[in-house]
């Protein structure tokens, strides 16, 4: 599996890093969600500083949030898990680590529309 590891840019936003990166995939639609639970993850962080990074592969892409500080709530932790394929949160030391997997194609099913 060849995989590249995404740094954001000197000043770039979280944000703004995972929307260029999802926009470089050549499959973007199901990466739409990696955006939207990184959105939540921050609220709660309530603008506490944070490291991102992203590997990405054909058939993966992970974000990898580290902050340190009080950490995110559990229940936030299983909502994002049931909206991804894999979301795991662990402490590092003093820091706390948010990953967020998705798979390509991803085994999470979503509901066609008729």
């Amino acid at each position: 599996m060849n995989e590249i590891v995404y740094l954001p840019n000197q000043d770039e936003t979280a944000i703004a890093f995972v929307k260029r990166v999802v926009a470089e995939q050549s499959d973007r639609e199901p990466l739409r969600i990696v955006v939207q639970l990184l959105e939540i993850a921050l609220g709660e962080l309530q603008g506490r500083p944070c490291e991102v990074s992203v590997t990405a592969s054909k058939q993966r892409f992970t974000l990898a949030l580290r902050h340190g500080g009080k950490p995110i709530d559990n229940r936030m932790i299983w909502l994002m898990d049931d909206h991804i394929d894999r979301a795991k949160y662990k402490s590092d030391g003093d820091d706390w680590v948010l990953t967020l997997r998705r798979d390509i194609p991803s085994f999470y099913i979503s509901h066609e529309k008729d």
